[in-house]
């Protein structure tokens, strides 16, 4: 018969947040305890036993990635022979926790630019008001059967080949506390985890500078836990891409497009409307522009965060949008604009007369469908059809 995984055990799906993986694990644990179900003691084990590691975040990530044996890069990554040794044979040292629980926070371009302030709804774990965290009358308090009344227990991890060290973690079934409370004592209000969930809000403050992927702490806002501080609520940024600007640092980057006589004799006119909502009119007349030049507007970037005053740059990449193919352009025109390859040199170099051509334009998907069948043809058709290549037919027409 087939191991079942953790997440089998507790009922949940692999993608289960920390909240639905917690009220599996309540809902489970009041349905095998032993004190409630004396024939659920072994499911009572296996259940806190998976509690204790999806529960915690880098447990339970090692978990996903390399199963119950951990990760084997364990054996050398924070691998301290001082400190793992001894633990293995005195189970010394505290008792890992995570002191903070983090969660995205999606934002916009526009948000990170102009800055914003966000008041999010929760729920979170609070110290019973009703029993003070005991879970029932201190009275009727027992020792824990999991722990020994130790409030910990030892959990060992393979560091190496043939190698385990061992380190104390909470104990999950009396929650850290070393007692717990028969069934028919338990607080009426919190049944005995202690905690009771309670609606809650936060205000975010989401400063203008700041940054994809930077934290946000509030600390004191999380899960509290009896005899442990509050865990702190960590809100990491998450912006969405943005259909005009790129951002890189401080600066911001998009493209324009502008006439060929814009490129030729400068421009003087509003490219685009900036993120704060403003238009930018931008002035250019040292020069021609050409095809992928790049434009540098100071101090038209992201502000910088806690100094707001100081901005990067922007940066507009150009576009040509030349004429279409029904222009006719005037003789004139050809006199006016500079000459930029010397016919005659290039007769002269040659040696010889040149030969008479015409030219006939094509597109540049035309153009790269011509390449493509001939690298077919040089590679042959199974190996050219390999690469997502379908044959639409002859490249050439007649005219």
């Amino acid at each position: 018969m087939a191991t079942r995984s953790y997440y089998q055990i507790l009922e949940v799906e692999e993608s289960a947040s920390d909240a639905e993986i917690k009220r599996a694990y309540r809902k489970l644990a009041m349905k095998y305890h032993p004190d409630k179900n004396p024939d659920g003691a072994e499911m009572f084990k296996e259940i806190s036993h998976a509690y204790e590691t999806l529960s915690d975040p880098s447990r339970r990530a090692a978990y996903d990635q390399y199963g119950e044996q951990g990760a084997p890069e364990d054996m050398f990554g924070g691998f301290s022979m001082d400190d793992e040794f001894m633990n293995m044979f005195t189970g010394s040292g505290p008792p890992p926790s995570s002191k903070s629980e983090m969660h995205p926070l999606d934002v916009t371009l526009e948000d990170l630019f102009k800055g914003k302030k966000m008041r999010l709804k929760l729920v979170r774990s609070t110290i019973c008001k009703l029993c003070k965290g005991a879970g029932g009358k201190r009275s009727v308090l027992r020792e824990c059967f999991s722990c020994q009344g130790t409030g910990v227990r030892m959990s060992a991890r393979q560091v190496a080949p043939g190698l385990f060290s061992q380190a104390q973690v909470a104990c999950s079934t009396c929650k850290g506390t070393g007692k717990v409370v028969p069934d028919s004592k338990k607080c009426k209000r919190c049944k005995g985890e202690c905690v009771t969930d309670e609606k809650d809000s936060v205000e975010i403050s989401i400063e203008p500078g700041m940054t994809d992927g930077q934290k946000i702490v509030l600390s004191g806002k999380g899960d509290q836990r009896p005899g442990q501080d509050p865990l702190d609520l960590v809100f990491v940024l998450r912006q969405s891409q943005h259909s005009r600007f790129t951002r890189f640092g401080n600066n911001l980057s998009a493209n324009v497009q502008i006439d060929l006589a814009e490129a030729l004799c400068g421009l003087s006119r509003t490219l685009l409307t900036h993120i704060d909502g403003q238009p930018l009119k931008v002035t250019y007349s040292s020069g021609v522009l050409k095809p992928g030049d790049v434009l540098c507007i100071k101090n038209k970037g992201m502000p910088q965060e806690k100094r707001p005053r100081n901005r990067g740059d922007l940066y507009l990449v150009l576009d040509i949008k030349f004429p279409d193919s029904s222009w006719k352009p005037n003789p004139a025109l050809k006199d006016m604009l500079p000459t930029t390859f010397a016919q005659s040199t290039l007769e002269s170099s040659e040696g010889a007369q040149p030969s008479e051509a015409a030219g006939v334009p094509i597109s540049k998907a035309e153009f790269e469908d011509r390449v493509f069948r001939e690298a077919r043809n040089a590679r042959g058709a199974d190996e050219y059809s390999s690469y997502g290549y379908q044959d639409q037919g002859p490249g050439c027409q007649q005219q």
